[in-house]
């Protein structure tokens, strides 16, 4: 017997005087490639602990070096995940983190019931747009997106009709239509977003529950208009269903777009998370006339950096339960 081997089989004895619990912390510190090439299909005991979410629901089937270059794994290790691991762990696997040359094999290597996302990298548009050439029923969408702040870019690709309850990270290019499953969205980007862009948002997603909003940029339309003195009044939006709203990494503009009651109309059971020091600016100090209407439908604050804090005037807040900071 191979020397190799020999030393697998007593690794593998020892192991297996190990309970269960500690296996795990084991192979959840192990490189989760090599632990999954070396150890699956040894016996059902070890498969099983294997198939823990913890382990084989996200996994990342490529190399980077320290300078972050991406490079594909190494032939046989490939060869192996492809003919042997995957077809045994694939309906565990949620998340797959791949790389353009081995994508289309690992893809076609098994089924993945359960995947509900894909990381790509180093692939280009085309390439990627390959991927969906079997779905002929389905309208595809995609939308492309560099930030040359953050020197990184994102692809959304998805079909119609859409049956998630979330949409995430919609920015300036969303192409619009009617998302009637979506409960939650998230926005970011680094050019401003518009009111004209919160109300196709609103059109889009009638039962939005939860938005999140990631947007350090000020708004041009409003410097425009106060540099033009142009008191013109917006439209109004309205979220009727919406109940969770957080504008945590924000410039002002986007706490004034929430909470001006000329621009937008809130229920009246809002939880808003956001920097205390947002609030105090966007409420003149809880003064400000234009946003005490919606300040008045809060129910719960979240409030991060907090500093000098004092509590909210019950006048300027008078529907609100608690405050957590």
């Amino acid at each position: 017997m191979p020397k190799m081997n020999i030393i697998m089989k007593d690794f593998c004895a020892q192991l297996m005087n190990l309970p269960d619990e500690i296996l795990l912390m084991i192979f959840k510190k192990a490189d989760r490639v090599e632990i999954l090439n070396s150890m699956v299909g040894i016996n059902k005991r070890i498969d099983q602990i294997l198939c823990d979410p913890t382990i084989t629901g996200r996994l990342t089937l490529m190399r980077s070096s320290a300078s972050g270059h991406i490079h594909p794994l190494d032939n046989v290790i490939l060869d192996r995940f492809c003919c042997q691991t995957l077809p045994q762990i694939h309906h565990h696997i949620q998340w797959l983190n791949l790389e353009s040359l081995t994508m289309e094999r690992i893809l076609r290597a098994a089924e993945y019931p359960n995947l509900c996302g894909l990381g790509l990298h180093r692939i280009d548009y085309k390439a990627m747009r390959r991927l969906f050439d079997n779905f002929n029923d389905y309208e595809i969408t995609s939308c492309v997106d560099y930030f040359p702040t953050k020197k990184k870019s994102q692809c959304l690709i998805y079909t119609h009709p859409y049956r998630k309850t979330h949409y995430y990270r919609i920015t300036n290019n969303f192409p619009g239509g009617l998302f009637k499953c979506v409960e939650k969205i998230s926005l970011f980007d680094e050019r401003p977003f518009e009111h004209e862009f919160f109300i196709r948002l609103a059109k889009s997603f009638p039962l939005l529950r939860r938005l999140e909003l990631s947007n350090m940029t000020p708004q041009n339309n409003k410097k425009s208009q106060e540099a033009n003195n142009d008191n013109r009044r917006f439209e109004s939006i309205e979220y009727p269903h919406m109940t969770e709203l957080s504008l945590v990494s924000i410039h002002d503009d986007y706490l004034e777009q929430f909470l001006d009651h000329t621009k937008a109309c809130l229920a009246n059971n809002i939880k808003l998370y956001i920097f205390y020091e947002n609030l105090q600016t966007g409420t003149r100090n809880f003064t400000n006339d234009a946003t005490r209407i919606n300040c008045g439908r809060l129910e719960y604050l979240y409030l991060f950096n907090v500093r000098n804090y004092s509590k909210p005037c019950s006048a300027y807040f008078p529907n609100l339960k608690a405050v957590y900071y």
